[in-house]
């Protein structure tokens, strides 16, 4: 750092991590302290720093983390003022604790202090940390005055994050959020209405992380309703949640509805939810003939085809004529052996020879 080098660097990242092992002991106030000069030395050469980072090119991120590092006040108040002003594009603070749950590293408000002197912010983690009401309107500035397009609060709200917290969250006029971690924070069942109806009209956020928040069927029902309306969030992350099997199929209908081709065409082309049906593919066109060419393949294995063509809608009839011809190696990141002799041609005889009908 000394000499102005990154002490962890690759083409699209360079990163000064400062971390302990997770399974260390933790310190004893006494060696924070013997420690001190470390910090002091520490916090002389990040002060220092800047140009290293000014000269990156504009596709590198520069990143700044601390990660279950104790820190006594004296140590926690060096390392707050070497970072006051520092343009890291990227702020990770994970786990303000020792290791035995006791508080002992970087607090929210003095990494509040540090994301509000920095003008170059874009993304913010702050995980396993105690996140309080009084904390959630310097954040939401933050979000707004920043223009962050990543944010992480993973287990950082004790017993939980309120409703209000998160629709204050999540109701932030001219939100740029593109990537938004919420897992492990015991959302109720009316802030799961909240990000439901968020997620209804957010055109923006590519990605949300939902683990882990103690969700139920009713919940799921929500988001599943949310995702007929969004084609925008690219990925969303439900493991860990109560769902039941109810809850599991409300999320998968609305991902893939089988219950008709009309259905299947007018399910959720852009989500990968993860543990249900997939939309494997970034081209949200091709995930559609997947599906269309996946629900094809599986009537004909017992020829029947046919007789869901009546009340079909000439305007799919394109489309599963694409999905045959195009897409009959790609249902749902599978190859064709799945379909266990549904061969494309197979299919073709069968469509065809019920043309009169369509």
């Amino acid at each position: 750092m000394r000499r102005g080098e990154f002490p962890y660097k690759k083409s699209e990242m360079c990163e000064v991590n400062v971390e302990r092992s997770y399974s260390a002991p933790p310190f004893s106030y006494a060696v924070n302290n013997e420690l001190l000069p470390h910090w002091k030395e520490f916090a002389a050469a990040l002060k220092q720093f800047t140009p290293a980072i000014n000269l990156l090119p504009d596709n590198c991120e520069s990143r700044f983390s601390l990660h279950y590092v104790q820190l006594n006040p004296n140590a926690m108040y060096l390392v707050k003022e070497a970072l006051m002003g520092m343009p890291f594009n990227r702020l990770d603070f994970n786990s303000n604790t020792n290791g035995d749950g006791t508080r002992g590293g970087m607090n929210v408000d003095a990494i509040l202090d540090v994301v509000e002197s920095n003008k170059h912010l874009r993304k913010l983690f702050i995980r396993r940390n105690l996140i309080v009401s009084q904390h959630i309107e310097r954040l939401c500035s933050a979000v707004r005055n920043h223009h962050l397009v990543e944010l992480d609060l993973f287990d950082s709200f004790e017993p939980g994050i309120g409703d209000e917290m998160l629709a204050s969250l999540l109701t932030i006029d001219d939100l740029k959020l593109e990537k938004l971690g919420m897992s492990s924070n015991h959302i109720t069942s009316v802030g799961s209405a909240v990000v439901a109806d968020f997620l209804a009209t957010n055109t923006r956020l590519k990605e949300l992380d939902l683990r882990d928040n103690n969700l139920n069927d009713s919940d799921a029902e929500l988001i599943a309703n949310a995702l007929r309306s969004n084609m925008t969030l690219r990925d969303l992350n439900l493991e860990d949640n109560n769902f039941t099997d109810a809850g599991d199929e409300a999320l998968h209908l609305v991902i893939y509805d089988d219950s008709s081709l009309n259905a299947v065409a007018d399910s959720n082309h852009t989500c990968d939810a993860h543990f249900i049906f997939s939309n494997w593919h970034e081209n949200w066109r091709i995930n559609k003939g997947g599906k269309i060419y996946y629900l094809l393949s599986c009537r004909n294995k017992t020829g029947s085809n046919a007789k869901h063509f009546d009340d079909l809608d000439v305007k799919i009839l394109p489309n599963m004529l694409d999905a045959v011809q195009k897409y009959q190696n790609h249902a749902n990141g599978h190859d064709l052996s799945i379909f266990r002799g549904a061969e494309p041609l197979s299919i073709l005889f069968e469509i065809m020879r019920k043309w009169d009908k369509v």
